[in-house]
């Protein structure tokens, strides 16, 4: 039988027996078996092809020399070569492969014809020949691979920033990539002579830990901190690994150094916005907290006081509101800046949120001494900030509470600061105040109506009463101000002193607002066919509903239900929107104009408006304040401005309406004086909207403007 027909016959057992071998070479004792076969399988066939072709003594020598003509497709040996690359063979292993294989050949060969004398025939000849070409197709395919693997490598590696190396067991370098040749100036000829004990910079915070990696076998990670320069400080990870080779040895070690400055930073941006607040820079809620906590244990043992500041700035939102965001922003941080500069170094100040700050005072000795920080906290708040050129003036109102009088824990401190805070906010601003035991039921009191309040539009205990305006030279009712009731299920029928600032610092007002407004409308409807005419009803409008950012809700909708012009319906702002008129406010107030809504300023007299303002913001109507129509009839000084008010408005085209008229001589004299309207209880009181229908059924005036005009 020919070695070629053998070959092809005998296949499965040759490759049990180099199979056998193969399994004891490390790389090899995990792989698969049909892995581990394939190329084997495939040499031998094309082995046994080869042996079949014809070849002269010159072809043969060339393949001895493993120089045989290359074929134009990949040979079995050459992804044989290729894929122990990839498996981690070594070069002898691959070569051990190749021997087995051969012995296999032979001494089955051998086997198959024992009685035979042993010769020197051309096919095994030719065998070895085909054998040594396969081994050198191989090892050729192998060490190119392994080449342009190690060139990949190197490239991978040296296009990243870090300092990848590696140091055989004695600290000398094997491998450095390009970040870490240019900065140590590691040139290729001197690579294996260049020592790492012998060079500073980065690296040199892990030249000690060398010999540790190495006898541990274990990888050694860290973080160190090195200056570079005066005044620059980098922070490097460190990483060495080492390299055990199959005996259990350490071959070598693989290091990294890598930079992470700004990985660091924006850990640490990441860990402070937890703790402080942004914008400031100050302990936020959460930190503050903490510090509360921290003190107060540090007052229980040394039995002294501490004592917690709540502060408000007054007037902030109108700030905010008048000239923008980045301004209530500036002066956010101006505000901090002064709070701090009151404390000790010591105490704590922080951030609550909005414009609230506070203040804990640490080893307070007295309450003296909390005065005195709290009014120079307040000296300092309400000295003028100038921001982009633009003078700023606003208040502070503290609320203080002292530990352990007025609570032992973070949580009722802060209550009962903010409690006292609120108190003081409405003692008239500007001030300070301590908490005292009576605030507690008040501050009951007060969420007690705050909840009831979140629920009474839902559940219709709001409702809206109408106050007679009569036209004065006439005596006809031609107008109504809308005003607003809470019929409370168990404090009865209460007026709006006693729960709109508790709505308008809730959120609540907005939606309190547009709900009166679609009564409002629904009424003017009403009244308007009953009368044949245009009636007017006037809606008084929380400040915020103009001062804030947001567009005005429903504003189009409800007026859109007016049949007649909506002159029908008129707003009554006061003297704080006008006075701090923003861009904002002009553009809302321009918008309700050209929508035909009537302008009113509200409680003229009390304020600082001067009559300018009816011009400047196209006011329709000029509404007296009771006080000042009170004083006028006793006080020939306080008669003579209302009266001088009403003839300058009327100068600018701008009627008047007297508010609070309580008698016949109040009447008298504003009819004499030229006053358009007057409403009060001398008319009548605000009615339920029924009742007010029945009044002008009984007093229905002549028509003064058909609905067809």
């Amino acid at each position: 039988m020919k070695l070629s027909d053998f070959i092809r016959a005998d296949i499965e057992p040759i490759l049990d027996a180099w199979e056998r071998f193969a399994r004891s070479v490390p790389s090899a004792s995990g792989m698969r078996r049909a892995s581990l076969r394939d190329h084997a399988r495939g040499i031998l066939q094309a082995i046994a092809a080869d042996l079949d072709r014809a070849q002269s003594r010159e072809q043969q020598s060339e393949k001895a020399q493993g120089r045989a003509p290359h074929p134009a497709s990949d040979t079995e040996a050459e992804l044989h070569g290729a894929g122990r690359m990839v498996s981690g063979f070594s070069v002898s292993e691959g070569l051990s492969e190749f021997r087995a294989l051969r012995a296999s050949v032979m001494r089955l060969w051998s086997e198959s014809s024992p009685s035979a004398p042993p010769v020197i025939d051309e096919d095994l000849v030719r065998f070895n020949e085909a054998i040594d070409q396969a081994l050198a197709e191989s090892i050729a395919r192998y060490s190119s691979d392994k080449v342009k693997t190690s060139r990949l490598f190197d490239t991978l590696l040296s296009s990243l920033p870090d300092l990848n190396f590696i140091l055989d067991t004695d600290g000398n370098f094997i491998y450095a990539n390009k970040a870490m040749a240019d900065l140590y100036g590691i040139v290729p000829d001197t690579l294996a002579t260049t020592n790492i004990g012998l060079i500073n910079g980065p690296i040199a915070g892990i030249r000690d830990k060398l010999r540790e990696v190495v006898e541990a076998k274990a990888t050694y990670r860290a973080e160190m901190q090195r200056k570079v320069r005066k005044g620059l400080e980098l922070t490097y990870e460190y990483l060495l690994a080492p390299v055990v080779g199959p005996d259990g040895s350490v071959d070598a070690v693989a290091g990294m150094v890598r930079d992470i400055t700004e990985r660091k930073a924006y850990e640490e941006n990441i860990k402070r916005g937890q703790n402080f607040d942004v914008l400031t820079g100050l302990p936020n809620r959460s930190l503050f907290r903490d510090r509360l906590q921290q003190e107060i244990r540090r007052a229980e043992r040394s039995h002294s006081l501490a004592a917690l500041l709540y502060i408000d700035l007054d007037g902030f939102k109108a700030v905010n509101d008048r000239l923008g965001h980045d301004v209530g922003d500036r002066l956010l941080q101006l505000a901090a800046q002064r709070i701090q500069s009151c404390v000790r170094a010591t105490d704590s100040v922080a951030r609550m949120g909005g414009d609230e700050f506070t203040v804990i005072l640490s080893g307070a000795n007295d309450v003296p001494q909390v005065e005195i920080v709290a009014q120079e906290i307040l000296d300092r708040v309400g000295t003028v900030f100038t921001i982009d050129a633009e003078d700023v003036i606003i208040s502070a109102s503290i609320g203080i509470a002292v530990f352990p009088m007025d609570g032992t824990t973070p949580a009722r401190l802060l209550g009962n600061a903010d409690q006292a805070m609120y108190v003081a906010k409405q003692a008239g601003r500007n001030r300070f105040g301590f908490y005292t035991a009576d605030m507690r039921e008040a501050a009951w009191a007060r969420r007690r109506v705050i909840e009831d309040l979140r629920h009474a539009l839902d559940e219709r205990q709001m409702c809206v009463h109408y106050q007679p305006i009569v036209e004065l030279s006439v005596g006809r009712i031609v107008k109504a101000e809308a005003l607003l009731r809470w019929q409370h299920p168990r404090s009865g029928l209460l007026l709006p002193a006693a729960f709109i600032g508790l709505a308008e610092d809730t959120g609540l007002i907005c939606e309190i607002d547009d709900w009166v407004l679609g009564q409002a409308v629904k009424r003017a409807r009403e009244w308007s066919a009953l009368l044949g005419m245009a009636f007017q009803v006037s809606v008084n409008t929380s400040p915020s509903e103009f001062m804030g950012r947001e567009p005005m809700k429903c504003w189009d909708t409800h007026l859109a239900r007016l049949p007649t012009a909506r002159t029908s319906i008129s707003i009554e702002v006061t003297e704080q929107v006008l006075l701090n008129a923003s861009p904002t406010v002009v553009d809302k107030l321009k918008a309700l104009h050209e929508a035909g809504v009537q302008l009113a300023l509200d409680r003229f007299g009390t304020g600082y408006s001067s009559m300018s303002c009816l011009k400047d913001f196209d006011v329709d109507y000029l509404k007296l304040d009771r006080s000042l129509v009170n004083e006028a009839v006793g006080d020939t000084d306080q008669r003579a401005v209302a009266e001088a008010a009403i003839v300058m408005a009327h100068m600018l085209g701008v009627k008047v309406i007297a508010e609070g008229v309580e008698s016949i001589e109040q009447r008298d004299w504003l009819k004499s004086a030229g006053c358009d309207y007057a409403q009060g209880h001398y008319f009548s009181d605000p009615l339920p909207g029924a009742d007010f229908t029945a009044l002008l059924r009984l007093r229905t005036p002549a028509p003064v403007q058909r609905l067809d005009s």
